[in-house]
């Protein structure tokens, strides 16, 4: 029995009148696969299984990126025998553990099944985390960092965002692919759920369509039931708690989480340099006492300044000249509206005590993000990667593959999160749901709805441990 460490959803391709099968390298480092390593390709009951053997008949290939420090693994496998198995474009699901990979066409599901939930960690252990989407895994790494929270399960589409998660949580169940195709099946049991929906729609930045045509909120719901758990935390652009994206989520939950607090928190307020303002709601199946976070009315002297954060070492990073340079032309702005660069702190000191907030885009160069100016001459650069975790309260643990470069880090940051807003509301929720528990420990009945349990068909090839992880049923490889 092996734990299945990443779940890849994919379509398959076609060249030269057959099948192909293309294994990105996120998906090979999971399962342990090296350059040059040999691997042997089997069929059992309709499933392609990829393992690692001696012989060198087949053989795991070389990528190289200029962002890439070093070359990294690939797999192709374009064959009759592939096509035997699979459709070309098909929607297929990879199944990763250590030194194997299944591959099996994709399940369809029930957009109704809901699961009773069963109450787990009676014996209070940490709470198990599902993170829907989770970009870097920064929420994931503050709620962890508070050591009431272990990570059992994730999602996310974008690859370089999954290389970050899994290069800093080595336990539970990932899936990479798109949210509205992911199985219920492969949904690990947890207590908790993080929900950090995509803000393009409802950024001020962005999209202004406020989730009409998303449909994402229904998906999110039966991931969330499907898990079993007992809060769901969410956060997001203010906007989002107003759009239709969000109302359909809160309508289907409801009828199980009956028990809804919103607000809306600047990481500013809480002592953070950056500034930050989002909107955070939290769902409960019982009734609780649960608080938001306290706003302390923080003395200025008492705020860090940008030198404090980033430390000794300011000087490393490319300076530009502020003439001539777009700095110059975003310094010269005028008019009446929010985009000035005097509004958004646009160039910094290492004296001040405020930075925009860092968005995906960052490295565009724009009026609405911060940049660091030269205390003695007329230069500025943008900050580091290292820095902008620090302005953001990323735990210090927390780390990129080696290999990523700096433009996919930096964006990965711009998808990231308050840390400290993230860990004070974590604790608080982390709090109320121990509470119930104690309560009911302690004979007191817990208020709650009941909700009809439908049971869930046999997954083969996988099944879920017990313990918010899925393992491998013993496969024999001849």
């Amino acid at each position: 029995m092996k734990d299945v460490k990443l779940i890849r959803h994919i379509m398959t391709g076609f060249h030269r009148d057959n099948t192909r099968i293309w294994l990105e390298p996120t998906v090979l480092e999971a399962a342990g696969f090296s350059v040059g390593e040999g691997v042997r390709q089997t069929i059992k009951d309709g499933a392609i299984i990829i393992s690692r053997c001696e012989e060198r008949t087949r053989i795991i290939s070389k990528r190289k990126r200029p962002s890439w420090a070093h070359e990294r693994p690939l797999y192709e496998s374009c064959s009759k025998e592939v096509t035997m198995v699979f459709r070309e474009r098909e929607y297929i699901d990879l199944l990763v553990s250590d030194g194997i990979i299944v591959m099996k066409k994709e399940r369809s599901f029930d957009l109704f099944v809901i699961e009773k939930p069963m109450l787990r960690g009676g014996d209070l252990k940490k709470l198990r985390l599902n993170s829907f989407p989770c970009g870097g895994g920064f929420a994931t790494a503050c709620l962890a960092d508070t050591s009431l929270f272990e990570p059992v399960g994730a999602l996310d589409i974008w690859p370089t965002a999954v290389d970050a998660y899994m290069n800093n949580f080595r336990n539970g169940s990932f899936y990479l692919g798109d949210l509205t195709r992911k199985h219920t099946d492969y949904v690990a049991k947890s207590d908790v759920c993080w929900l950090s929906p995509s803000c393009t729609r409802y950024s001020s930045l962005g999209g202004q369509d406020g989730g009409i045509t998303e449909g994402h909120g229904p998906h999110y719901a039966r991931l969330c039931l499907m898990s079993g758990c007992d809060a769901i935390m969410i956060e997001q652009v203010p906007q989002y708690l107003k759009s239709t994206s969000y109302r359909h989520l809160k309508k289907l939950l409801q009828p199980f989480f009956p028990f809804v607090y919103e607000t809306i928190i600047n990481a500013y307020d809480l002592g953070s340099v950056a500034s930050r303002t989002r909107g955070y709601a939290v769902f409960f199946r019982e009734k609780t006492d649960f608080e938001w976070p306290e706003i302390p009315k923080l003395p200025e002297h008492r705020r860090k300044t940008v030198a404090q954060v980033i430390g000794k070492d300011w000087e490393e990073g490319d300076w530009r000249p502020i003439a001539g340079t777009v700095m110059d032309g975003l310094l010269r702005k005028s008019g009446n509206n929010n985009f000035l660069a005097e509004k958004n702190h646009v160039l910094v000191g290492l004296d001040s005590k405020r930075v925009s907030a860092f968005p995906f885009s960052y490295g565009k160069v724009q009026v609405t993000s911060s940049y660091l100016k030269h205390p003695e001459k007329e230069l500025w650069r943008m900050f580091r990667s290292d820095e902008m975790l620090r302005f953001q309260n990323i735990p210090e643990w927390y780390d990129f593959p080696e290999w990523m470069g700096e433009g996919d880090r930096v964006k990965l940051i711009g998808q990231s999160i308050a840390g400290d807003v993230v860990k004070s509301f974590g604790i608080e929720v982390a709090v109320a749901v121990m509470g119930s528990r104690y309560r009911s420990m302690a004979g007191v009945a817990p208020a709650g709805s009941t909700f009809p349990a439908t049971p869930t068909p046999a997954l083969p090839i996988i099944d879920e441990n017990g313990q918010g992880a899925f393992e491998f049923e013993t496969i024999f490889v001849s």
